[in-house]
């Protein structure tokens, strides 16, 4: 029988392999923008959710969310090169593209995608590796990385696939490293979605425009 720890351990391998097979999928059964809101609700639902409150249980699973203390000054800068990029890199950019549809909905999916994440690529091995720089930090870096490699099947990113992984690498890096450092989440569910909800294009996209 597979144990709870064990599970947590494979995780990083089985869902980019898993959510590639669930994009590709989707992408020769449906029209791209529902293959896409499809292939991202399984994954919010059944890998953020579900499976983080299985091995951790709702008791453990609130406790590192909200647990951890505050980022040090250095730490904050960490936290905030991500949120930077994002803005440059997609937000100005895009900036004309705005509307209250489409900020609604990078709010919104920002806010479900932050807190799934980084309970799943960070608060599972922080619970059940704790001290563990490898498998509680970077194991999981590399799966949290390479998973964007599956919404891409459906939607490529203008930056490319190589680039746009080695930025998602940036988020979590960030994210992954004040986190083991700090104990807990806290302070990184902030950022994490500011950075997500700089997403204009995705958005866009969600809303078939």
């Amino acid at each position: 029988m597979v144990t709870k720890r064990a599970a947590a351990l494979v995780a990083p391998v089985a869902v980019p392999v898993s959510m590639a097979a669930v994009f590709g999928l989707l992408a020769r059964r449906l029209p791209p923008r529902r293959a896409y809101n499809v292939g991202f609700g399984l994954y919010w639902v059944g890998w953020c959710m579900a499976f983080p409150l299985w091995v951790l249980g709702p008791r453990r699973a609130a406790r590192v969310l909200w647990s951890g203390r505050r980022p040090t000054a250095g730490e904050a800068v960490v936290l905030a090169v991500p949120v930077f990029g994002a803005v440059v890199a997609e937000l100005l950019p895009h900036r004309r593209d705005l509307d209250p549809g489409v900020v609604a909905v990078m709010v919104g999916s920002a806010a479900v995608n932050a807190v799934g994440e980084e309970l799943l690529w960070r608060g599972v091995f922080l619970e059940e590796f704790p001290g563990d720089l490898v498998r509680g930090c970077l194991w999981p870096l590399g799966g949290f990385a390479l998973w964007h490699l599956a919404p891409q099947i459906v939607l490529p990113s203008r930056l490319g696939r190589v680039r746009f992984v080695l930025g998602a690498a940036v988020v979590g890096s960030a994210s992954g490293v004040v986190a083991w450092r700090g104990g807990g989440l806290r302070a990184t569910l902030l950022p994490h979605g500011a950075t997500d909800a700089c997403g204009v294009t995705a958005a866009r996209f969600r809303l078939g425009r």
